[in-house]
């Protein structure tokens, strides 16, 4: 897969065009990916904040994120601005949801 070009994609994220932000879901995502997204943020540039229980923290390894249950009273968060002035805001909601419905079932 060739890489994703913001200009080809950041009308789907335009709320005056799209309204609600859409949902994605990211089915089957390993450590390992979500560790490539991580170092993504970082090595780009773009503005982003991480919070543990609205305490912005600096943003850790996926291998430290993913071991919360999902129903983990402390939610974790990952705002992501990828174009400047911080128009543009994509939020991550980082959980393992394949282990809970592994555990549900």
């Amino acid at each position: 897969m060739s890489d994703l070009l913001w200009n080809e994609v950041k009308n789907f994220f335009d709320p005056n065009l799209m309204g609600t932000l859409p949902d994605l879901w990211v089915l089957d995502a390993t450590v390992e990916d979500w560790q490539a997204v991580f170092d993504l943020v970082r090595s780009t540039g773009w503005a982003w904040d991480y919070a543990e229980d609205d305490t912005v923290r600096p943003l850790p390894a996926a291998a430290e994120v993913l071991p919360r249950p999902v129903d983990a009273e402390e939610g974790v968060r990952l705002r992501v601005w990828p174009t400047p002035g911080r128009a543009g805001e994509l939020l991550a909601d980082v959980r393992d949801r394949d282990r809970s419905r592994r555990r549900s079932s």
